[in-house]
């Protein structure tokens, strides 16, 4: 059953069978919309600004989406959009993980053991909070002290995920994944230097060593974790779809 935002009005997944759906390079949202969709076309951009100008310029017709995600987008956009969400049963909901290289071990653990210590301590429902209030506008970064006296870890990230990555003010970038990463280092004793990457580019970047982690809203998938370690999931996603009206 999918239920449209705004309205009561109702439709269903009939009327997207031949739909065509933007997708941004390296995300996976086509395989999700694969299993409701099977006769689903797809084109490929290289940012959600450009799926966005395709569905405005009625390229595309869909833009499927992280729930969450797509109401920050939406609530910032001047032309006339609507979200639509999906209740599936059939449909898994997607865990969101970090991820490290295979030789970090040390790295998951750290990660790992960060987010149950959050979880346990009631940091995490604070996070939440902050991060995705039901009303109004994101929280402001809590001050974390990172002493570096172990060095510095480095996060890729793709700082246009909000409010998972973004970036405020004076270039800073901030959100979820950024205080998670903070807290990370946190128990590390290490400074954190952020990259910005395209998403397209953020498993590569890791593999490749120009990173030591990445955050970013990242979907766990089979296919992406014979590429990178994941660590244990610290979010869940919800998809929806981003339409024009």
């Amino acid at each position: 059953m999918i239920i449209e935002e705004k309205t009561s009005k109702m439709r269903s997944l009939s009327d997207f069978e031949n739909a065509t759906f933007a997708i941004v390079e390296g995300m996976v949202y086509d395989e999700w919309v694969l299993k409701l969709l099977p006769e689903a076309h797809f084109h490929y951009f290289r940012t959600i600004n450009d799926c966005l100008a395709a569905l405005k310029n009625g390229d595309v017709e869909v833009f499927p989406y992280e729930d969450v995600m797509l109401r920050y987008i939406s609530a910032n956009l001047h032309e006339s959009f609507t979200i639509i969400n999906i209740d599936n049963v059939n449909v898994k909901v997607d865990d969101y993980g970090f991820a490290v290289n295979f030789n970090r071990p040390d790295l998951k653990k750290a990660i790992d053991d960060t987010i149950a210590e959050i979880k346990a301590n009631g940091i995490y429902e604070k996070m939440i909070k902050r991060w995705f209030p039901k009303v109004g506008a994101t929280g402001i970064m809590p001050k974390i002290e990172l002493t570096g006296k172990n060095g510095t870890l480095k996060l890729g990230t793709s700082a246009v995920e909000r409010p998972f990555t973004f970036i405020v003010g004076d270039k800073v970038t901030t959100g979820f994944d950024i205080e998670l990463a903070k807290r990370i280092c946190s128990r590390l004793d290490m400074d954190l230097e952020i990259t910005d990457i395209l998403f397209s580019e953020l498993i590569a970047s890791l593999v490749s060593g120009e990173v030591d982690m990445i955050g970013a809203a990242v979907i766990i998938t089979e296919e992406r974790a014979k590429k990178v370690l994941f660590s244990e999931p610290y979010f869940q996603g919800k998809m929806a779809f981003l339409v024009k009206l």
